[in-house]
């Protein structure tokens, strides 16, 4: 059994102290390259373009200002070949082509020409930038801190920007995760960056703003009245006591008590009826969620039986709900002219069995690198940060895939970016391939 790899004190001076005197950190050209690309990095996860966009009535190319330069940066530093060593940015790399190889198949291909543009141009990138641009531990951070400060800035706008339906639950009034479920989704992604800075921040004033915002996150995924929200926190929280250490299981028993008695004492009655609501059996139970529910069902059902009928190319991507549209005998139901809700399901039938295939595997191998960091870390104390940071993501991960099992996110940057984090983090902490097949083994 090989002993556990061990960080020498000048690599852990490189680790906690930076680039130093390496020619290419250095760089001006890569350290302008670097903070466009955290500059975009905090403009996808706060959607501010969409909140400039929606507050001016002006598109700003907020994504084109950063993006560019950003990209531009990653052929200078080598950031792209770097991405592509690493087994999950192939996977995602994998199901990105067979998305495009099923064009052709599609049973409405212009329109599926312009979801995976869109995935390419927009989406998948992010994987690239977040992967490549950030090298060192004090680069890693940087990028960390900005996606918690996109987590605030989603908190804020809430405030700012959203509205409460008739039947109680809370939603913004534009953008792409408009929608309640949608926003609660896009919640339990961000929201543990701020638990990274609850734990990993030296500063008390900042630690408890981190642990305002997580508190009042948690409320506004509870206010969406999304049931698939409420699974994906009893995941996470299950994460939580299991993978945790005392230290978090001890965080978790104090804070999660008070914010669960805050948050169903302060919402709307509609809004707590409908969380409960899971079956036609219990009494008072939403027929508006029931009524959801059997149309999911539906779509579920649907989605298998295109996936089975279309095993290789699917009904195209993006148009599984012209595939549902089709068929008159749903017309009057809640499943007539919509999406799987399914993000696996959806990335069965529209594009396939093979896609799903890579679709997992990149899911599962970025998990993997992560394990594998968090093994070459946790045992040494001085690397706590970097044992915080894993924990963190992986919990992002877990709860947002949770919260995809019942919404169409499958052609959406957040999980490439979490692989994009993962490949990031093994890079900042010197984490080779040689000594990840050391950690495996030992």
């Amino acid at each position: 059994m090989a002993s556990f790899p061990q960080v020498k004190p000048a690599a852990l001076n490189y680790l906690i102290a930076g680039p130093g005197s390496v020619d290419e950190a250095q760089s001006a050209a890569r350290r302008i390259a670097f903070w466009f690309g955290v500059g975009l990095v905090f403009v996808r996860f706060s959607m501010l373009n969409e909140i400039l966009s929606y507050v001016s009535g002006r598109n700003f190319y907020l994504l084109y200002f950063f993006g560019i330069p950003a990209l531009l940066g990653l052929f200078v530093s080598g950031g792209i070949v770097r991405v592509l060593r690493e087994r999950p940015a192939i996977l995602w790399l994998g199901f990105g082509i067979w998305a495009v190889i099923a064009i052709p198949f599609s049973i409405w291909r212009g329109g599926s020409a312009h979801t995976v543009w869109a995935y390419w141009k927009t989406e998948l990138i992010m994987m690239f930038v977040i992967g490549g641009i950030a090298k060192t531990w004090r680069e890693f951070r940087v990028v960390m801190f900005a996606i918690a400060a996109a987590a605030a800035a989603s908190v804020f706008s809430s405030r700012l920007f959203g509205q409460v339906e008739m039947s109680g639950r809370r939603d913004l009034e534009f953008g792409t995760v408009a929608n309640a479920n949608d926003f609660a989704g896009h919640l339990l992604l961000v929201l543990p960056f701020l638990i990274w800075v609850a734990l990993s921040c030296k500063s008390r004033m900042l630690r408890a703003a981190a642990l305002g915002g997580l508190s009042y996150g948690v409320y506004l995924v509870l206010a969406s009245g999304s049931r698939g929200a409420l699974v994906a926190l009893a995941v996470d929280i299950l994460f939580f006591i299991f993978a945790g250490t005392r230290r978090y299981r001890v965080g978790l028993f104090l804070l999660a008590p008070v914010i669960m008695i805050i948050a169903i004492t302060v919402l709307p009655g509609t809004v707590v009826n409908r969380l409960s609501s899971f079956s036609s059996s219990q009494s008072g139970a939403s027929e508006e969620a029931l009524g959801s529910s059997e149309a999911r069902q539906t779509l579920l059902r649907d989605s298998i039986i295109g996936a089975l009928w279309n095993p290789f190319f699917g009904v195209g991507p993006g148009q599984f709900a012209t595939y549902e549209g089709s068929k008159e005998e749903l017309r009057g139901t809640g499943a007539y002219w919509h999406g799987a809700h399914n993000s696996f399901a959806q990335a069965a039938s529209e594009c396939g069995i093979p896609a799903l295939f890579l679709y997992l595997a990149a899911i599962w191998s970025s998990w993997h690198l992560l394990r594998v960091t968090g093994q070459h870390t946790n045992r040494n104390p001085q690397l706590l940060d970097v044992t915080n940071a894993v924990f963190c993501i992986k919990l992002a991960v877990i709860g947002f895939c949770a919260a995809v099992f019942f919404l169409n996110f499958t052609y959406t940057f957040y999980l490439p970016a979490m692989t994009g984090l993962a490949i990031a983090l093994a890079s900042a902490v010197g984490l080779d391939r040689a000594r990840r097949t050391a950690v495996r083994a030992r």
